[in-house]
């Protein structure tokens, strides 16, 4: 298989956080989800909170909209020991002497997991400018908050905070000062921070600094709704890579186009980044000399993507079936949160008048029962809002329970039979 390609395949799924300003790159617009993204990145001292499950397309999302409009940026992956000194030393060049090009180029093209931007902090006089290494340590090491807000709102740019669910509590409350200094001593129309996160990341924040109000706002990304969206995601890269498929080949039969619509639903569900792998695995499979991706291949690579994913949620079914087997109202909730879309951000206060009849608090504790499971994610100023922390995880148990033949693979790792059925529908 020829190296090229693979190059063509990655440009197209790239499993990379993804630029889909890029021609060659797969891109499905989310209509009204980047409408209110954008309206709230150009209001002047607001931050951006964006959370949902890992893969749900929050980075992309980002990327694409901050590129799209030629807005400079850095980001800075957080990660589980990092604390404030560590963020800056990620956050501040050391080359504070050269000219705005050590930043991310407004617009530039963008390459690899992170832009190369850093934000330049003045380290003395004129003369003492110099990639110093002395000089920049003792810069970070004294870098205050005041420190980089001053810097972010005189360079007029984002910065974007990447898996800020890693963060720990002394570095939020660091990151939610920076937010309260940029809105009242350092302004600027686009100096603000946007934080990613796939767990309770504007809970956290919020918890930090309550006053933030609606200087801070929260947008919680959902995965895809429809199989319908799922398919379409597909398609384009098909068409983008110049192979036709069962919505096109004039070989396919009736129905081709709804089987594999079906099969790639019940393989990644409306999971962004695992219908960007299940797009790379089909392509692979079919190499560059076949004229288009037949209803057999795709069948193949979701049925690989299935077993992957069976193997590797194995053990945790056995943990959520105790768990319904002791509180039939946790099974309740999951199957409310089932019929009303696994992948979807939901509101605790709908799931406790959709379940009123076991009463709210019962109900309450029964979500707080699936949070314990790792199962559920509460976030929001009150822990409103709701969604699962691993679709993926939650939709191989779906499948896996909708299908007898698959039901009695999976309760072969039980003790006893699962007590409860989710159904799965594809039109």
């Amino acid at each position: 298989m020829g190296q090229h390609w693979m190059q063509r395949v990655s440009d197209v799924f790239d499993t990379n956080p993804r630029n889909g300003n890029r021609e060659a790159t797969v891109w499905l617009t989310r209509g009204q989800l980047e409408r209110d993204l954008e309206a709230d990145l150009f209001v002047r001292g607001r931050h951006v909170c964006l959370d949902g499950c890992s893969g749900a397309g929050k980075s992309s999302l980002v990327i694409t909209t901050l590129l799209r409009h030629q807005i400079p940026y850095t980001t800075v992956q957080v990660t589980r020991k990092m604390d404030w000194e560590v963020l800056c030393r990620q956050l501040i060049s050391k080359t504070p002497g050269r000219s705005r090009e050590v930043r991310a180029t407004a617009g530039g093209e963008w390459r690899g997991l992170f832009p190369t931007g850093k934000l330049e902090v003045s380290f003395g006089k004129k003369e003492d400018e110099k990639s110093d290494h002395e000089l920049w340590e003792k810069v970070v090491k004294s870098a205050t908050e005041h420190t980089i807000a001053a810097a972010i709102a005189e360079q007029n740019c984002v910065v974007l905070l990447d898996e800020f669910e890693r963060a720990q509590p002394d570095l939020a409350n660091s990151v939610s000062e920076v937010c309260k200094i940029l809105t009242q001593s350092f302004t600027s129309s686009m100096g603000k921070l946007v934080i990613l996160g796939a767990d309770d990341v504007y809970k956290k924040l919020y918890d930090a600094y309550s006053t933030l109000d609606n200087r801070l706002v929260q947008h919680s990304i959902p995965t895809l709704p429809t199989p319908q969206e799922s398919w379409a995601y597909l398609r384009q890269g098909f068409r983008k890579l110049q192979k036709f498929h069962p919505g096109t080949s004039k070989y396919a039969h009736d129905g081709d186009e709804k089987k594999a619509m079906q099969a790639v639903y019940l393989a990644a569900d409306g999971l962004l980044k695992s219908l960007t792998e299940l797009g790379v695995e089909i392509c692979k499979s079919v190499g560059p000399d076949s004229r288009g991706v037949s209803l057999a291949a795709i069948e193949k690579a979701c049925s690989a993507f299935d077993a992957k994913n069976f193997g590797k949620y194995r053990a945790k079914f056995s943990e959520l079936h105790r768990l319904a087997e002791q509180n039939p109202v946790a099974a309740a909730v999951l199957l409310h949160i089932n019929n009303h879309g696994l992948g979807q951000i939901h509101d605790k206060g709908i799931i406790e008048e959709g379940l009123a009849q076991y009463g709210r608090s019962q109900v309450e504790d029964a979500i707080l029962a699936l949070w314990k499971q790792d199962f559920l994610v509460m976030t929001g100023e009150s822990n409103q809002k709701i969604f699962l922390k691993n679709p993926s995880w939650a939709h191989t148990l779906r499948v896996y329970l909708s299908d007898p033949t698959k039901r009695k693979r999976l309760e072969a790792y039980l003790e006893m039979p699962f007590q409860m059925t989710l159904g799965i529908g594809v039109d």
